[in-house]
């Protein structure tokens, strides 16, 4: 990390304002009614994902993209039915990705799907910054 210190305000500054803009987010929506059940076989299929595809396991890693495929409608209508915009958006990219995912592991390009099952990943840490209760992290 650079040592000038504008950069460090501007760093500081940054992580200040996104914990700003994401706090009321979550302290207007209640989360009691969300499929817990779900998200906790969605956090241990997406550990599976990418190890699936890096072992050229395509049947493996169809299945786990057929439960995070769910996991991910499930939670763009869930949010959508609530007017967060943003996770309905984020529940897209992820869908997007793992679909393109199932289509790079048929044909065979494991390493461009690993990097892929990657980026939803973090599609999904994205989501859980904003919504996932602190206190179920």
């Amino acid at each position: 990390m650079s040592r000038n210190p504008a950069y460090r305000i501007f760093l500081t500054r940054s992580a200040l304002c996104a914990i700003l803009v994401a706090t009321p987010a979550l302290a207007a929506l209640d989360l009691r009614d969300y499929d817990d059940d779900l998200m906790r076989d969605l956090e241990k299929t997406i550990k599976y994902f990418e190890p699936d595809i890096t072992a050229q396991n395509a049947q493996a890693a169809k299945e786990d993209a057929e439960v995070l495929l769910d996991g991910f409608r499930y939670t763009e209508d869930y949010f959508a039915k609530r007017g967060k915009d943003d996770a309905v958006a984020i529940s897209r990219d992820g869908a997007r990705l793992v679909a393109d995912v199932v289509a790079k592991v048929e044909i065979g390009e494991f390493e461009a799907a690993a990097a892929s099952a990657r980026e939803a990943t973090q599609v999904c840490k994205s989501c859980h910054e904003i919504y996932k209760p602190r206190l179920a992290r």
